[in-house]
This record gives C-alpha cells, sequence and structure tokens, in this order.
C-alpha cells in the first residue's frame, strides 16, 4: 500500500483555502489544472474524468489511473478507477470497500468494509459498514450516530438528515443528533444548516440549526433548499423565500426559472428579468434572460449582450472579462472562460491568467 504512505506526506501540511479550476485545451487535447495560483499542464493525453474541490482536483488519467492534484503537484495513487466523490472542502474515495476521505489536510482510512447509505456534502459523509452501524464523519472526527442501518438517508453541506430503522426522523449536526419527529415526513430536502419537510399530517416545516419553524399548513407546491435559506411556491402559487427565521414574497407566481447553488439563488420574472436571492437581499442582476448563467457560492455570471462575462459577487455586480468570451465555466470563485478558439483565460481573485 506504498501510496497510502504517500499520500500522508503529501496532505500533512495544513488544508489551504485556495481555488482549483481545469480546462481542456481542445487543440492539442492537454489536460490544464489551475491550482495555487498558477497554471499547470497536467496530462498531455486526453483524460478520462475529472473533478474538483476548492483546492485540489482529481481525475482518471488515458492509463485508468487516479491522480490528486493539490498544492502545486500532481500525486499519482497508484489505483485504477476509483469510485470517488470530490466536494469543496472533502473528498472521499474507495478502494474496494475500504472509504478514504481527505479532510482539513489529513487523509484518512475512516472504515475498511464500507457497504451502502453513503452520502457527502462539503464537510461531512455519512456510511453504513458491515455490521449495519451507521456512521458519520465529520471535522476528522468518525461518530457511531445508530447501531442499525438506516431506512433513508440524505447529506447536506454540513449534517445528515436520514430516517432510522424505526422510521424516526432524525438530523446529526455538529457533533449531535437530535430528533425532528417520531413520524416520518412526506418528503424532505437538504441543504446547509437547513431542512424543509412535509411532515407526515402535510404541515411545511423548517429545522433551522436547531429550532422548527411551522411555516404553513399545508404543502407547498415545490420547494428547495440553499445555504441557510429555502425557496417555496405556496398552495396560492406564490414564490417566497424563508432566510434567518423570516419569509419574504418574491414574486406573485413560480418564476419559469429557477437555480439554486450554495447560498446564491437566481430566478426570473414574467419579464425575463434576471434576479438574485443572496444572504437576505433581492438583486436585480439584468432585464433579461442571458442565454448561459452559472453560479456558485457567492457569485453569479453571465454574458452580456455584447459577449462581456458580468455578473455578481458577493452582492456586488461586476465585470469579469476584459473580452467577449465565447464560452465559460466556473469551479466556486474562479472562473475559466474562452476568448477564442485558441486562448483560456482563468479568473481568480481581481487577477487573471491566461494560457497561451
Amino acid at each position: 500500500m506504498k501510496w497510502i504512505y504517500s499520500i500522508l506526506i503529501i496532505f500533512s501540511l495544513s488544508w489551504s483555502f485556495g481555488q482549483s479550476a481545469y480546462f481542456y485545451d481542445s487543440n492539442w487535447q492537454y489536460f490544464y489544472i489551475f491550482n495555487e495560483d498558477a497554471l499547470h499542464k497536467a496530462e498531455f493525453l486526453p483524460i478520462q474524468q475529472a473533478d474538483c474541490g476548492s483546492d485540489y482536483v482529481v481525475y482518471i488519467r488515458n492509463n485508468n489511473r487516479f491522480v490528486i492534484f493539490t498544492q502545486g503537484e500532481a500525486f499519482d495513487t497508484e489505483l485504477t478507477n476509483p469510485r470517488f466523490f470530490a466536494k469543496d472542502n472533502m473528498l472521499a474515495f474507495f478502494v474496494d470497500e475500504q472509504l478514504w476521505t481527505l479532510s482539513n489536510g489529513r487523509p484518512k482510512m475512516i472504515e475498511p468494509w464500507v457497504m451502502d447509505d453513503f452520502a457527502i456534502g462539503d464537510d461531512i459523509l455519512c456510511f453504513s459498514n458491515n455490521f449495519d452501524k451507521f456512521m458519520v464523519f465529520q471535522e476528522d472526527s468518525l461518530h457511531i450516530v445508530e447501531f442499525w442501518n438506516v431506512n433513508q438517508v440524505k447529506a447536506g453541506d454540513n449534517l445528515i438528515a436520514y430516517l432510522d430503522n424505526n422510521n424516526q426522523f432524525k438530523v446529526f449536526y455538529y457533533g449531535t443528533k437530535e430528533l425532528i419527529d417520531e413520524i416520518p415526513p412526506q418528503s424532505f430536502k437538504v441543504s446547509k444548516n437547513v431542512i424543509a419537510y412535509v411532515s407526515n399530517l402535510g404541515d411545511f416545516m423548517i429545522w433551522d440549526k436547531g429550532d422548527i419553524h411551522d411555516i404553513q399548513y399545508q404543502p407547498p407546491n415545490w420547494y428547495a433548499c440553499g445555504e441557510d435559506f429555502v425557496a417555496y411556491v405556496d398552495p396560492m402559487n406564490t414564490f417566497t423565500v424563508y432566510y434567518n427565521g423570516e419569509t419574504k414574497e418574491l414574486l406573485t407566481y413560480k418564476p419559469e426559472m429557477v437555480q439554486i447553488k450554495d447560498n446564491v439563488m437566481i430566478y426570473t420574472d414574467d419579464f425575463g428579468a434576471l434576479y438574485a436571492f443572496y444572504q437576505g437581499e433581492v438583486i436585480r442582476l439584468l432585464s433579461f434572460s442571458p442565454d448561459k448563467v452559472l453560479i456558485d457560492k457567492d457569485i453569479v455570471v453571465y454574458r452580456d449582450n455584447y459577449g462581456y462575462l458580468k455578473g455578481m459577487h458577493k452582492g456586488q455586480k461586476q465585470s469579469f472579462s476584459q473580452e467577449i468570451a465565447i464560452d465559460f465555466d466556473l469551479f466556486n470563485s474562479t472562473l475559466v472562460y474562452k476568448p477564442d478558439r485558441v486562448k483560456w483565460i482563468v479568473f481568480n481573485d481581481g487577477k487573471y491568467y491566461k494560457y497561451p
């Protein structure tokens, strides 16, 4: 198991808070990675698969080997086609039935025999082992949450909501297990710090950092969760958002387009105007619907009528590109775009990195 000890050396340093991204040079089939504020030519042959977190990129090479790229360097784990799951602050991968994770800079084998009910969020994961124990890993600690396998489980960014073997509705949140309801809900959805659910009686409820709020006594026509907020459409078709213990009506009708990613929600009104909901505030971004719009934590990016990239970052409108973009992608708050068919530009933290 030489690769295990090599991983321990690579990740023994503290977990950085940089940004990572990747792109393909379609002309030469090179694979490029942005990491540690620099562009790196990682591969000269087409790769099979890639994903990334906030400060790392993982991918499957042309020869099917699993590679982890972080702190400006690539490491070949010598594994072939493992299952892997990349989140902002956590990477989990399987070696046969073994579950390994990289969290806060420390790789660790969590369990040698993982069976089912695996789920992962940005800084939490859960699983059942072959002894039917239901376990949660968070903040570099492993917790035995239930001694019997569970019936249903969903992972938010920092919490686990589940139905235990008796169908009791529970949540695990930063070391604490809490009973939400003894009767299973009709449905439930999760994100960071919040769980929205329709109770067995049809009431619409929100669990928010341990407090339970009765929102309405009828199930919504539609609902979804973002970080610290819940958007829903009530039986009168009103589009409403819950945030910080309060509800705010956004539209008197359900918008035709709604997207939620992390702590940002975008939506359009009947006239096609584009809005963002961010940290309790509504920001009108455009008077029309762009052909392509991407969102991630704290950020919204789209092309204006002239083809330049604009949007919002941390609640403020902002221009992102210095030239027209024919295509673009977003990795957390790192923007990658193409001004033409040959060039690539990475925009991160106010700086531009150009290739070639």
